[in-house]
């Protein structure tokens, strides 16, 4: 199942900067301070990229109907960055949320950055990546390896992306 909404509006004059978000590895509100502080006001807008899953919780939830499986989702996935949204507005910049709904995120940013770059070619790829200061032997275990993959989908297709690393310390 891929649903796919946001790309329309997208304006392909303005310099762009896209941040991807695909779980709660990316943090996508200390990613976008990032861009922030790097970029300051280069960029005209902003576009968040996030991915509603479908995955067992969203099936095993007490309220699930198989027809509103889409709308739940989607406004799950629109909820992660809704006060990125609202900041970035606060800064100037036009902001507008992809959201594309599956059941691989990996697969579904991959088809969503690479219809995006067709309509906005010079867009620049940004994706919050979780780095623990103090690395424990467990960390791999729980936070999985979805920054790379993506890293690894859009390489293939020649599409600029920045690693922003999220430093949590202790």
């Amino acid at each position: 199942m891929t649903i796919r909404r946001g790309i329309e509006a997208v304006d392909p004059s303005r310099r762009t900067a896209v941040l991807i978000v695909a779980g709660e590895d990316s943090a996508p509100d200390r990613a976008f301070d990032v861009i922030q502080r790097l970029y300051g006001d280069y960029y005209d807008q902003i576009i968040f990229m996030t991915i509603g899953l479908v995955d067992y919780p969203a099936l095993d939830s007490p309220d699930f109907k198989a027809s509103d499986v889409g709308r739940y989702v989607r406004h799950t996935a629109r909820g992660a960055v809704t006060t990125c949204v609202e900041q970035a507005r606060r800064v100037g910049m036009a902001a507008i949320t992809c959201i594309a709904v599956g059941t691989d995120p990996v697969d579904e940013v991959e088809k969503m950055s690479v219809e995006f770059s067709q309509r906005c070619p010079s867009a620049m790829f940004f994706l919050g990546k979780l780095v623990f200061q103090h690395q424990k032997w467990y960390h791999p275990l729980l936070h999985g390896r979805t920054a790379e993959a993506i890293q690894r989908r859009l390489e293939r297709h020649g599409l600029p992306l920045a690693i922003l690393p999220i430093v949590i310390p202790g």
